[in-house]
Parts: structure tokens; sequence; C-alpha cells
């Protein structure tokens, strides 16, 4: 999901946790099987590790109104922004948690005409509409998308306001009005010939009404008519000009000249209205005034309008002025050491690593206070930047070598680093669904020189052994499995859609037990008494179970206070201290279960 290598970046000096003046006693909920009181465990909250601490944005959608001012769709922070001309930021919103009005999941882009903002909220399907002046939530529209990646404002054959949402697995334009009337549907089969699409990712119209799209993986912009009727695009694939890789977001000036987010070739490419190119914006690259990952490109008002490109992994917006110089930067920030943006997976080995998934890195800590120490990792991907990640989700030691290995999870692999954060050249896996391979890896524990891996899109769990880089056994049946832990030759799995633990013999993978009853775990960790500690991540509380799935201990519900959580991920115990990663409030909570 690198926007830059974060260990060239100055240390912030006194990151450390945050020592809490009381304590927390954990309510005890009894089974009808379970304990006496007395024997009832007791935890005590010790501290927080790290906190908030965003890039000022990770922009994927934006738009520019008649005034300058600039609508963020800030997907990283699950956010909206909006920015005045010079930059100051006026408003910010968007929060964390259950779907709700005024709750973003992944928004993608962003819209605005007459006063009102247009949401892409990718992640829960919908159109969110929002107050220009104040980003206040106003309604959510009832249609029910499929896999939405564009909104743009535009007019139709008559002039009247229109809003556009592209679908890309669908493969179609969805026309709106404003208000959220279904007004046509522009589809075509996949392909290549004229009228067709393959996962297009943006439209925009241009004043007649004829709609522009770019047309994702055919490397083109496609064009119809105000009602769907197929006419001539141009564009082919490669990076010479009116050439395209990927072209991501599209936009149309007051004089129908069109500005193509050509997001693998790093810039921003001007056409007149029959495709004749003119110009381009920006150059590829992770500087300050390149793009590192350009998704949109939005244009000012006027004959002479200012340029805007969105470049999410470099985690800013630039601006330029015809004919192409910079202007300006808005946001450009990125997120401090020792703070975090979705941490998601632990490993406490004398210290403790931490998988910071939305900043794209590793963070290392000191155990005992919390101290912050090092950081490494950036947004990338490929055989050739194995210290690039893929929203990592999780790591383990092993003792055998002493190094780490990362579930680098949308990466679909798994990487070795030294523990002070340098790639030793190795890694395992591809994407795919074959015995060597892995579909968005969640959960990882190395045991006797081998690896345990939730391989969670395949919905299976694989032993890996480190020596050959094969797989000795394969163990299916899962549904969504996300976290693993092991002790004494039994393999513990978080099957979190399935809503239960199951127990793997180590050495052959075959089924021992289960036992449900849960609510979407996604972490689970062993204590030194034999008790199994799950993140009972659907109702945001954590349990310590019995090695016969009995409730012994449960505490924590939603909230930010201490001995509240909000999403709890990953968990990982050292002696008898269990370490949460509290995901969605950005932190790392420690308890005492001794």
């Amino acid at each position: 999901m690198g926007r830059r290598r974060w260990t060239n970046r100055a240390p912030v000096a006194g990151v450390s946790a945050r020592i809490a003046v009381g304590i927390f006693l954990a309510a005890v909920l009894m089974a009808a099987s379970g304990p006496s009181t007395a024997e009832a465990a007791e935890t005590a909250y010790l501290r927080t590790i790290g906190g908030p601490g965003h890039a000022t944005m990770y922009p994927s959608g934006l738009d520019v109104d008649a005034l300058g001012t600039v609508y963020v769709a800030d997907t990283g922070n699950d956010q909206v922004a909006a920015y005045r001309a010079d930059g100051t930021q006026i408003w910010r919103t968007g929060t964390h948690g259950p779907r709700a009005l005024g709750r973003f999941n992944n928004p993608r882009d962003i819209a605005v005409i007459g006063g009102r903002v247009y949401v892409d909220d990718t992640g829960y399907n919908r159109i969110q509409v929002l107050d220009a002046a104040t980003g206040a939530p106003l309604s959510a529209w009832p249609f029910r998308f499929g896999s939405t990646l564009g909104v743009s404002a535009g007019v139709d054959g008559a002039g009247l306001p229109v809003i556009l949402v592209t679908e890309d697995i669908n493969n179609r334009i969805l026309v709106f009005t404003p208000t959220g009337a279904l007004l046509r549907t522009i589809a075509s089969e996949i392909g290549s010939g004229l009228g067709q699409m393959n996962a297009p990712r943006d439209a925009a119209t241009d004043s007649a009404g004829n709609i522009y799209v770019a047309d994702y993986n055919n490397n083109r912009v496609a064009k119809f008519s105000p009602t769907g009727v197929p006419l001539p695009g141009w564009g082919t694939r490669g990076s010479a000009t009116g050439q395209f890789i990927r072209p991501y977001g599209i936009d149309v000036d007051a004089s129908n000249r069109v500005y193509v987010a050509d997001s693998a070739n790093g810039r921003i490419q001007q056409f007149a209205g029959t495709g004749t190119y003119l110009r381009k914006y920006g150059s590829n690259g992770t500087g300050p005034l390149q793009f590192f990952q350009l998704r949109r490109v939005a244009v000012g008002a006027g004959t002479v309008p200012a340029v805007y490109g969105a470049d999410l992994w470099g985690a800013k917006v630039l601006q330029f002025r015809q004919p192409g110089a910079y202007q300006r930067t808005y946001g450009g920030g990125t997120g401090a050491d020792g703070s975090f943006n979705e941490p998601s997976g632990l490993a406490v080995d004398g210290q403790l690593f931490v998988t910071d998934s939305v900043n794209q890195r590793v963070q290392r800590f000191d155990t005992a206070t919390g101290a912050w120490q090092l950081s490494f990792g950036h947004r990338g991907w490929g055989k050739l930047d194995l210290l690039g990640f893929n929203w990592p989700r999780d790591l383990t030691v092993d003792h055998a070598t002493d190094t780490l290995w990362v579930a680098d999870t949308k990466n679909s692999r798994l990487t070795q680093f030294t523990r002070q954060g340098l790639a030793t050249g190795r890694f395992l896996g591809a994407v795919g669904a074959g015995t060597e391979q892995l579909h968005w890896p969640f959960g990882i524990v190395a045991t006797g020189g081998d690896l345990i891996v939730a391989d969670t899109v395949n919905n299976r769990i694989q032993r890996w052994d480190l020596a050959t880089g094969t797989t000795i056994w394969t163990q299916t049946g899962f549904s969504s499995p996300k976290d693993v832990a092991v002790a004494g030759g039994t393999v513990y799995v978080a099957d979190t859609i399935a809503n239960r633990v199951v127990k793997l013999n180590a050495a052959t993978g075959a089924v021992t037990g289960s036992f449900g009853g849960l609510h979407q775990p996604e972490g689970i960790a062993l204590d030194a008494t034999g008790g199994i500690w799950v993140a009972d991540t659907g109702t945001n509380r954590i349990l310590k179970l019995s090695s016969a799935g009995i409730q012994l201990v449960a505490f924590g519900q939603l909230g930010a206070e201490h001995g509240t959580f909000n999403l709890p991920g990953h968990l990982e115990i050292s002696g008898t201290q269990l370490f949460i990663a509290d995901t969605f409030n950005d932190r790392i909570e420690v308890y005492s279960i001794g």
C-alpha cells in the first residue's frame, strides 16, 4: 500500500510508553461450567505503546471547486478532508467503527458539486453525501454498489448535473442525478474493442455530456456519447507521449481538454477531446515534486485551470499551473516514529516488533519501557524491492537464525529481515493457490526452524520448511483464518469467519479439535499455564479460554479508554505480559496476566 525509505528519516526522540497511573482490573465472565471466582485469572493494565500518528493524508481521490477548495478522499486514514487554495486545512471528518453515517471504510474517490461532496465509500459499497462547507454528513445513497473505484461530477447531454460512479469489477459506469436516482448504465463485457472496457477506474464528462473513461487494463481512454454510444478513444500501453500504463484518474476542464492520471508512468497527460496530446505534468519518482503512486487528477475552474494530482503513497497532492510548472503541495507528512496507523502483527523476543500496516513499515520498541528503537520498510513490491511492503499484517522471530519473517500480506509473500531491519534477500511465496503460493497471509509463527502460516484468502494453514523453502503440509477447510500460535506440538488457529479456534497436529497438520462460540477472532496467543488468549474481535473483547474452550476471563468493549478496544487484532505473550494490537485505536496495550 514505498512512499519513502523510513530509515532515512530523522528519528523522533522521546517516543515511549505512556504509563498509566491506575490499574484496570478486568471483569471476569464465567461460563456455567467454568472455575470459581477465586480461581479466575486477574489482568492488570500496565502501559500503552505508540498511539495515533498518521501521515497528513493518503490521497486516493480528489476534486476542486470553483473557489479552488481541494477535497481529498484520504484512503489510508479512512477520512475525508477539505483544504483552502493556500493549502490550509478547513475540515477533516471520519472515524473508525461500525458502518454509520459519517464513518468511512477505504474511501477511494470524491466529487463536489452544488455545495455537496460525494464520497465513494468503497469498503461500505455506497456513496455518502457531505456538506461541502463543514464536512457534516447529510445522507448515504440506498443504492448498494459492487467494487466502486471512482466518483465524479459532470453534466448530461442537456447540460444538467450528474454524478458518475465507476465500478471496475462490474465493468460499467453508472450515471445518477445528484439526489441518487439512477439515470442510465454504460456497461460492457471485458474486452478491448470499441465500446468495451477492462476494469475502468474513473470517468468524467465534457460540456456536451460526452463521457471519458480511464480504461485501466486496456491502457487507454475510452469514450462514449451522453447516452452511452461508443465513440473512438485513444491510447496504447507504453511510456511515450500519448501512451499509458494503468491510467487511473481522468478529468475534463472548461475548454474540454482531457487530463489523465497515467499512474504507472507517474505523470498527468493533457489531451484535446479528440485525443491529440498537448502536454504533461509531473514525473515518476519518490522526490517531493514527483509522483510515487499517482491515483487521480482534478482541474480547477476557468480556461487556464490549476491541475492537481493525488499521490497516494507519496502522501501528498501536487498542484501545477499551466502550462505545467509546479505550484504547491498539500499534505506531504509521514507517520512519526513510534506512532501507528493500524498496527497489526506482534513479535516479542527481547524486543517488541510491530507491523505498522497502513504506514507500510515494521517498528521496533524496547519491551520493558515501550521506547521506540527503529523503523524499516516502505510501500513497495517486486523481487527487487524486498524492503517494500504492501499492508504487512504479522511477523515472527525465527530463533534458529535470529531473524524476522514478515507476512507481507498483499504482496502474498513472506520476507526475511535481520533484527536491524535489513532484508536478507530471502522471501517465500507468490500470489496464487498452488502448493508454494500464498494469497494474503495474515498470520505467521516460527517453530522448530519452520513457519506456520495462515494463508487467509486461500482458507488454509501451511507449514513451510525454511531450509528448502517448500511446504511440509497444508490443511484446508478454514474460513479466512487470520492468526496462528503453537505450543506443545499443537497449532492453534483463529478461524475468523467460522467464529472458532481449530487445533492441528504441528507435525502433520491433522485436525485434533476445535471449539466455537467466538465472534470473528483475529488474534490468538498461549500462556505458560496452557491458557488460550483470543482477540474476540467482533465484540472488541479479550478472552482467556481453557484448552477445552471454556471461558475463564473476558474483558473489554468498544472504546478508546484503557481496558476498551477498537478492533483488537493479533496478540503476543511474553512471560506474564499480554501484548494486544488495538488496531483502530492505533496502539499496543500491555497487560499483566500473572
